[in-house]
């Protein structure tokens, strides 16, 4: 079971490239990264659960702006050497409301269950709710029923989940979500959900899953030739 918590340039990465009219508009340096910073920022905080000054957004803004603008042109040959994939399909994306005091016993009920799980679930803690992402037959007969109900904000199955591992020895940046919405985007894949911590999740519809994976497999197979 993995546990992730969001930083500030992680979860401003996630909201521009999952807006698919603000993220354009960037590419094309149209807006105001103040203006920006300002209408984004309380989502900002939602995700990483903790008050964000609006400077500090704009710094994050400037740096994916920079990303964005390497993104056409950098080769992810290194960084895609050595890493595997693992497709999985019919998973369920879930949101849990609940504050930061009730989230260790909630996490707690959900690591007892882990034992009794056959495929891997992710947790993410944001400031008043968790997102979590696990296979829809396990989380139907046992996650959801040690559930309160009233907690489940919201249940998204029919989904397929791609895990990125990268090689031990290179950090996934923000900028590397980045590239891969760009990469998938070209090929008309839209991703619903982008997850970076110790590894990097997407999650698509399940029909995109196995489009995405040859995609990715084709990337990384190009990438250990070019290194050769």
């Amino acid at each position: 079971m993995e546990q992730s918590g969001v930083s500030v340039p992680r979860a401003v990465a996630s909201i521009i490239t999952h807006n698919t009219a603000v993220h354009e508009c960037m590419k094309q340096r149209l807006l105001n990264y103040h203006a920006l910073a300002e209408s984004i920022r309380k989502d900002v905080e939602r995700e990483v659960g903790r008050k964000t000054s609006v400077n500090t957004i704009v710094v994050a803004l400037t740096r994916l702006a920079r990303s964005m603008e390497r993104a056409g042109d950098a080769s992810p040959m290194s960084v895609l050497r050595d890493a595997r994939i693992r497709l999985a399909s019919d998973v369920v994306d879930v949101v849990i409301k609940t504050g930061r005091s009730e989230q260790p016993q909630i996490l707690k009920r959900i690591a007892e269950l882990s034992s009794r799980l056959n495929e891997p679930i992710s947790l993410f803690q944001l400031s008043n709710s968790i997102k979590l992402v696990a296979d829809e037959r396990e989380y139907n007969s046992l996650i959801r029923p040690s559930l309160d109900r009233m907690l489940i904000a919201r249940e998204t199955a029919m989904l397929s989940r791609l895990d990125v591992h990268l090689s031990t020895d290179i950090e996934a940046a923000p900028e590397f979500g980045l590239f891969l919405t760009e990469l998938l985007y070209k090929h008309g894949i839209r991703l619903r959900h982008t997850y970076i911590g110790e590894e990097t999740i997407l999650i698509l519809g399940r029909d995109d899953g196995p489009r995405a994976y040859e995609i990715l497999k084709t990337e990384i197979d190009r990438s250990r030739k070019a290194s050769k």
